[in-house]
């Protein structure tokens, strides 16, 4: 989904500084960066006295290639194994002995750690934040402890559940060339094979100033703040910006599919069509199609897959537009001895209804709606607001670009529905993951 760039229209720009209206209050949003390129993103807001800390850096996944998949996910881990000044898990014992959340996400365009917190603790984040980012400790065993750690999840989320299953197969099947064929947890035997100074030659091109940000909002004096970065990440040494290069996934000339077996009750999908990214325009009438389609019972498809033909259980879709080009993602559970066959036969036709009528007026103003209540329950919490700045900065590069967002998602018509369900959802396009029940299995 681009929920995010809803965002953009709360801002109105004066300088470096912009005002940010919406939820019953005005803010202000402070971009500056320091000489060694470490962008600095604040939101002062005295609403709660909370404070969200996010330190986003440049690297997930698609910066892996084949033979060392899983890196940016194990930092994930080894970031919280300590520094000389701050050893093992001293985050969580002394930030979350005083009540402070700390956590840590990684995806394909980028990796997040953030911790929420009371404002006395302001200045120990910063502190150990900047610390983590220069001075990490990498070591055999610590790798090896977290190797073992990793392998476990993707056990566990992967390899032992139908849904992580498919899905890495999924993304395995539509990409051939590009790295989001890559799952983000990584492949058991690169991990394996990871040593020392792979990781540290990742660490230090990737996990350095010109390659992060900082969003921080919530109850703190912008002023106070700025001086605590100056002194704390002013005299971290930056490299240069990772370029990244790989290959631009083709187009997709025929239908692609693989079956799957696993102890299931019945059959299940999930199809991908290749569809465009987060700075394209057509973006903004895939969402819509997606919501009109998907989302929520009133959805066509669960009206009519689920309710009226009573064909599946569950029946859910979305159109993932991240920094590259992603994939409009369906995913259905049939009810009992229902082929999957049949649930997409059913589906082709929902979608055919579109490309041939598109669809009303009233379900894309009702699409909007959700869309945009969706985007404003999001950032009614300091995480939330810094988690929306962050995924525009770091995806979009300057929020500013898209000040129209909302306004672009106001002006989506009938006829951009039924282009785009026309250009891209075409069976050409599709890759398809079923998963049947193993045989003599219910």
């Amino acid at each position: 989904m681009k929920l995010f760039v809803l965002f953009a229209f709360l801002l109105a720009f004066t300088g470096c500084r912009r005002e940010i209206e919406g939820l019953g209050a005005k803010v202000t949003l402070d971009q500056r960066k320091l000489s060694n390129d470490l962008v600095v993103i604040m939101v002062e807001d005295h609403t709660v006295p909370i404070i969200s800390y996010q330190t986003w850096f440049r690297v997930g996944s698609v910066d892996e290639h084949g033979g060392s998949t899983g890196m940016a996910h194990l930092f994930e881990h080894l970031m919280f194994k300590g520094t000389p000044k701050f050893g093992p898990r001293r985050f969580f014992r002394e930030l979350e002995a005083k009540g402070a959340e700390v956590n840590a996400f990684t995806t394909r365009d980028y990796t997040v750690y953030f911790e929420n917190f009371v404002p006395n603790l302001l200045e120990k984040v910063v502190d150990m934040e900047s610390d983590r980012m220069a001075n990490l400790t990498l070591t055999e065993e610590t790798l090896n402890t977290e190797k073992l750690v990793v392998l476990e999840e993707r056990r566990l989320r992967a390899e032992n559940t139908p849904e992580g299953k498919m899905q890495e197969a999924l993304w395995a099947l539509a990409y051939r060339y590009h790295p989001y064929q890559f799952p983000v947890i990584g492949y058991a035997p690169d991990l394996l094979n990871l040593n020392v100074e792979q990781m540290t030659a990742f660490y230090r091109s990737h996990y350095q100033p010109a390659n992060a940000a900082l969003v921080i909002v919530g109850d703190f004096k912008t002023d106070h703040l700025w001086s605590l970065i100056q002194k704390y990440y002013g005299p971290l040494k930056n490299a240069p910006r990772p370029l990244r290069k790989f290959a631009a996934e083709p187009q997709q000339e025929e239908e692609r599919q693989l079956i799957l077996r696993d102890q299931v009750a019945s059959e299940r999908f999930s199809s991908a069509y290749h569809v465009t990214s987060a700075e394209k325009d057509d973006s903004f009438a895939l969402d819509v199609l997606a919501n009109i389609l998907f989302e929520g019972t009133h959805s066509r498809a669960y009206r009519s897959i689920v309710e009226e033909q009573n064909l599946a259980i569950t029946i859910s879709g979305s159109a993932y537009t991240p920094t590259y080009p992603g994939l409009f993602m369906i995913n259905a559970v049939m009810k009992g001895g229902v082929p999957a066959t049949r649930v997409q036969t059913a589906l082709n036709e929902l979608i055919g209804e579109v490309q041939e009528n598109s669809v009303t007026a009233e379900e894309i103003q009702r699409a909007v709606r959700q869309l945009t209540v969706q985007m404003l329950d999001s950032i009614r919490t300091p995480q939330g607001l810094g988690q929306l700045i962050g995924t525009v900065h770091t995806i979009l590069g300057d929020s500013r670009d898209f000040s129209s967002d909302l306004q672009k998602y106001l002006n989506v018509t009938r006829e951009d529905v039924k282009r785009v369900a026309q250009k891209y959802l075409i069976p050409n396009n599709r890759s398809i993951v079923t998963l049947v029940p193993k045989a003599g299995k219910k």
